[in-house]
């Protein structure tokens, strides 16, 4: 009778099991409806971000950014195409991760979250994690808890990859404006502080059984979050090769930032590239809150011009968070369309 119990209990567990494993993106859906509840806040900061960008340009000179923004025309196809190269590193980072399972994901699947995750990261207020949240979401119709697992993975590397770039940024401003600069003492700060976050994560997904606590708080995630702790076990706990390729992309984006500078009529090179992209990381940092960092990075451009040689012009500085902000709502609404017409079909 005992034996027949212990039958009887474990086809039931096992059917509740299959009933919850056919609803793998149950995962996106109960995260998702958390990010709807923060959303109003965010949605109010976004609204204080854009009335602070309206301030900043008033304040720099309707025409004089005007101007800016119309002489970088014949670079925008290059500006262009370095967000997508670096943008793309980050679905090939993700790839690494999931070795041969890759595989089991469709092509179309890959492309069509990489767009989602874009998409929201930019126009939505749920900012990057949320963008992480619907390509997991995605990929788990595929790969189940694979992907709760290795997006959680990939936050921690973009973490470290930010470190890595911030390093030199930071040693580039402190030799030209002295280490005791603010723009040099937020991107050490900055370094530090993705540095332990990043490495916080990594142990505490490889270690704690994320998964199995999941389980426990949603019951939808009971299959899913179990099998997120399978696939974390046996992996390294630093994904070196997940941090090199976001690291190749931020590299990109260093070039992009430079190319941008001297479009609006800044210097060109290595060292003012670096200055630039230091001071967009910063600006991100500080506006981590605020939907895609809107008046935040603006305001960074404005408060650290002086480090780009255009203190004197502040609609030049302004100009550069602007430009590079034009390209991400043009890619974002366009990657959104395309998604949605992939979904459709």
């Amino acid at each position: 009778m005992q034996s027949e119990s212990n039958l009887a209990e474990g086809a039931d567990e096992r059917s509740e099991a299959a009933a919850d494993a056919e609803k793998p993106s149950d995962a996106g859906s109960v995260v998702k409806r958390r990010f709807r509840k923060s959303s109003i806040g965010r949605w109010a900061l976004f609204v204080i971000g854009i009335f602070a960008v309206g301030l900043l340009v008033r304040e720099a000179g309707w025409d004089q950014v005007r101007s800016a923004i119309t002489r970088t025309a014949p670079f925008l196809p290059l500006v262009f195409a370095l967000e997508i190269a670096w943008v793309s590193l980050d679905t090939v980072a993700l790839r690494s991760m999931y070795g041969e399972a890759r595989h089991e994901v469709r092509r179309r699947t890959w492309l069509q979250s990489a767009l989602l995750a874009y998409s929201i990261m930019i126009l939505l207020p749920a900012g990057r994690a949320g963008g992480e949240v619907a390509r997991a979401s995605i990929l788990s119709r595929s790969s189940g808890g694979r992907a709760i697992a290795h997006s959680t993975r990939l936050q921690a590397s973009v973490l470290l990859a930010n470190t890595g770039i911030s390093l030199p940024c930071w040693l580039t401003v402190a030799l030209s404006s002295g280490w005791g600069h603010p723009l040099a003492l937020l991107l050490l700060g900055n370094a530090v502080a993705t540095a332990a976050a990043g490495t916080a994560i990594l142990l505490v997904a490889k270690h704690s059984k994320v998964g199995e606590k999941l389980s426990r708080w949603f019951k939808s995630l009971r299959v899913i979050g179990r099998e997120a702790d399978r696939v974390l076990g046996p992996q390294p706990t630093i994904p070196a090769r997940a941090i090199a390729w976001i690291g190749l992309g931020r590299v990109i984006q260093t070039v992009q930032y430079g190319v941008i500078l001297f479009a609006v009529g800044g210097a060109f090179g290595l060292e003012a590239s670096l200055v630039t992209q230091g001071i967009h990381l910063v600006g991100a940092g500080l506006g981590d809150f605020v939907p895609n960092a809107v008046g935040i990075t603006e305001g960074a451009y404005r408060l650290f011009a002086d480090a780009l040689g255009l203190g004197d012009d502040p609609a030049r500085a302004i100009s550069i968070a602007l430009v590079a902000r034009l390209c991400q709502f043009s890619l974002a609404g366009t990657a959104l369309v395309v998604s949605q017409i992939m979904a459709r079909r």
